[in-house]
């Protein structure tokens, strides 16, 4: 008995596990948002105060990687997403019996300790792996990850229509005790040589933040956040209030960008052990341009339905696929025996640039502007991942 806890306590994950305590942060994004119409209603305050669920559990976080990747560093990344994933389903449970706004807020903010299994997961992998079988596997991940994202809205829409949006949170409940399961029963300790003292955690931090590496693929990252939250943000207005669209297909359109980058995590696991990190990079962020500015004419030109918006933001996703895994491993390779100080770091960054955008966009849009602001806005983060990307590639010239 005591044998064989001791082999799974130090044997490393599958990539099943690490997909599922990825794919619940995602969900914790996704799956609730047809219904904040209704929960607005519900609560009684407007679209715009609703949408800072969003944001607001973006900004905190950012701020808990911050915590917690170098807590993972100096204790284990197993301890720490046990106790998590705990919080997390005991948040999920209140979100779900609340009456009001406030404490609503207050349940939903202590669900962003979440986020731990996506900075975490990425630090695990770079422990077991050199960067281009490192990004493969994180492709990977990311293509049967990209499933919830795809699933959630639709899925949600359902719950939504069916039992209302308490339902939803009562789900978040469920799949945080069941990854709580999954982290005890499978999740080994993968960190070898862990930070011993707060004055070698500090001098890493030093190390990761003064290399010129670190920050451009970081913009990398944090540019494509940007966009995707944009997605996020303004897609249930855009599709519910503009064009009418009923709460199951504004879940249907909103996963073209997961369908995008499921393909784009499919192509990054096939080629990332044989080709240029850095030139997948910059040519994924091109691809991602693309749909945005497409549809930015379109709409201009009066043409757009919310087939043809929504569709060509699929690119979006496409290139989110190509270009994160890249940028991840290369922030990662700074210091790799500080993963998960430096996941946690470009990731806090990367989902505060991300918060920002959604911020902008659940205050500007509205029915009139709501369609040309919301594919201008995702351009301009396109844009800016695919400056970044440029100096971002020197980063493989070294490590590959």
């Amino acid at each position: 008995m005591s044998e064989t806890r001791t082999q799974t306590v130090r044997t490393p994950p599958s990539r099943a596990t690490l997909i599922m305590i990825t794919a619940v942060s995602v969900l914790t994004l996704n799956l609730f948002l047809p219904s904040l119409p209704s929960m607005a209603d519900d609560f009684q305050v407007s679209y715009g105060v609703m949408s800072f669920a969003i944001a607001g559990y973006l900004f905190l976080s950012a701020g808990l990687a911050l915590i917690l990747g170098p807590l993972a560093d100096r204790f284990g990344r197993r301890p720490v997403l046990l106790v998590s994933f705990s919080i997390f389903a005991l948040a999920s449970a209140g979100a779900a019996l609340t009456q009001d706004y406030t404490t609503f807020m207050m349940f939903r903010m202590l669900q962003a300790v979440c986020a731990t299994g996506s900075t975490l997961s990425r630090a695990i992998v770079r422990d077991m792996y050199p960067p281009g079988k490192g990004t493969s596997v994180l492709g990977y991940i990311a293509m049967a990850m990209a499933v919830a994202p795809m699933v959630g809205p639709l899925v949600g829409g359902l719950l939504e229509e069916t039992l209302g949006w308490r339902s939803v949170f009562w789900v978040f409940a469920l799949l945080g005790l069941l990854s709580v399961v999954l982290v005890w029963v499978d999740l080994g300790e993968t960190a070898k040589g862990r930070v011993k003292t707060a004055a070698e955690q500090i001098q890493g931090y030093k190390d990761v933040t003064r290399s010129a590496a670190f920050w451009t693929n970081t913009l990398v990252l944090g540019f494509s956040i940007a966009a995707f939250f944009v997605f996020l943000s303004g897609a249930p207005l855009v599709a519910a209030q503009v064009y009418g669209l009923s709460p199951s297909f504004v879940g249907f359109v909103m996963g073209t960008t997961a369908i995008g980058y499921f393909i784009g995590s499919y192509i990054t696991g096939r080629i990332a052990e044989t080709v240029p990190l850095g030139g997948m990079m910059i040519w994924g962020r091109w691809i991602g341009i693309i749909g945005p500015v497409v549809a930015l004419i379109i709409v201009i030109l009066g043409h757009d339905t919310a087939y043809i918006v929504f569709g060509l933001m699929g690119t979006v996703g496409v290139a989110n696929g190509i270009s994160l895994a890249a940028a991840n491993t290369g922030a990662m390779s700074v210091r790799p025996d500080l993963a998960g100080s430096a996941a946690g770091l470009s990731g806090a960054i990367g989902t505060a640039m991300g918060a920002v955008f959604s911020a902008i966009t659940g205050a500007l849009l509205t029915e009139q502007n709501g369609v040309w602001l919301f594919c201008f806005l995702i351009m301009v983060a396109c844009l800016g991942a695919l400056i970044a990307a440029y100096p971002a590639a020197k980063t493989f010239e070294g490590i590959e």
